[in-house]
């Protein structure tokens, strides 16, 4: 099988189309359908199937450009190395976060990524940790960074930094001023407002009540941070949440920050990688460049409330 062949397939599927593609690589259509056949010959499988506005990839043939994208990228890795010419960085790579985490880290990457690394197309998607963790094993995202909770034989874990919680309360309602600290036990017996039962940080703080043996007095349940936080702004309730996720409110004034001690409330921000597809060049150096881009952040005070 020739690389030759790989990447005409890989374009022929990527335009739908064989004879977009002849236009494209300058090959013959004749010569193409060829290829494609010979193709299907070696393999013993049907590759694409025909239709009246151009061919679409079976599910064997979705499978051969995805490991032959992996295969002819590794070969011009290679390429690069023996020559002593490194390849930057390109193609596209999704990458899955948190809605805390999304908050601080996806603008600041994206203008990063656009800076160091102009031929990578980042895309960014947002859901729980689960959820990440989720798209992560079904292929939908290349890397995904999230919350340290349930494992997966599936996914290897990498723990970035380490994002302390403080105790989130109403400025207006409270004698209590910003930074005054209050200990974990006081923390959780407070009216919490709180994401449902499925979210990462939820888990987290029930897991530290139950070692404690105190029974959380949930008022209410919101998954929606902008919604949390104006309750807690109106006394409703009071929230757990990284210092991040409301440093512009505490700086207004809205809202003040406790710092919990006598036992600290954190979390561990891990960076997610598949174990059961091989990682690309793309993947691997891009996932130094965001653990640099996390750590940074965390030093430079930008995201603040973490260790390393």
């Amino acid at each position: 099988m020739e690389f030759r062949l790989l990447r005409n397939f890989i374009k022929i599927v990527e335009l739908s189309s064989i004879t977009a593609a002849s236009e494209q690589l300058h090959v013959a259509q004749p010569a193409l359908s060829r290829q494609v056949k010979a193709l299907e010959s070696e393999l013993g499988v049907l590759l694409l199937r025909r239709h009246g506005r151009g061919v679409m990839p079976t599910e064997e043939g979705m499978r051969l450009v995805s490991r032959a994208k992996l295969i002819l990228e590794d070969f011009e890795n290679l390429q690069a190395e023996v020559t002593g010419n490194p390849k930057s960085l390109s193609g596209t790579l999704t990458l899955g976060l948190p809605p805390t985490v999304a908050e601080v880290l996806a603008t600041h990457l994206i203008i990063r990524t656009m800076e160091k690394y102009p031929d990578v197309n980042l895309r960014i998607v947002s859901g729980f940790s689960g959820h990440v963790q989720d798209w992560l094993m079904r292929g939908k995202v290349d890397l995904g960074v999230a919350y340290e909770g349930q494992k997966s034989k599936l996914i290897k874990s990498k723990p970035i930094i380490l994002e302390q919680l403080f105790l989130i309360q109403s400025a207006e309602a409270s004698d209590v001023q910003d930074g005054t600290p209050i200990t974990a036990v006081d923390a959780l017996r407070q009216p919490l407002i709180l994401p449902n039962p499925e979210h990462g940080l939820r888990g987290r703080i029930e897991s530290i009540a139950q070692a404690d043996q105190i029974d959380l007095n949930v008022v209410l349940e919101i998954d929606i941070l902008p919604t949390m936080l104006s309750f807690v702004e109106r006394d409703l309730g009071s929230t757990i949440l990284p210092l991040v996720s409301v440093i512009n409110q505490v700086r207004a004034g809205k809202l003040i920050a406790r710092p919990i001690v006598q036992k600290a409330i954190d979390r561990t921000l891990v960076l997610m990688t598949p174990l059961n597809t091989p990682a690309s060049r793309l993947a691997t150096g891009f996932s130094e460049f965001l653990t640099a881009e996390v750590h940074h952040l965390a030093t430079s005070g930008e995201w603040p409330g973490t260790t390393l």
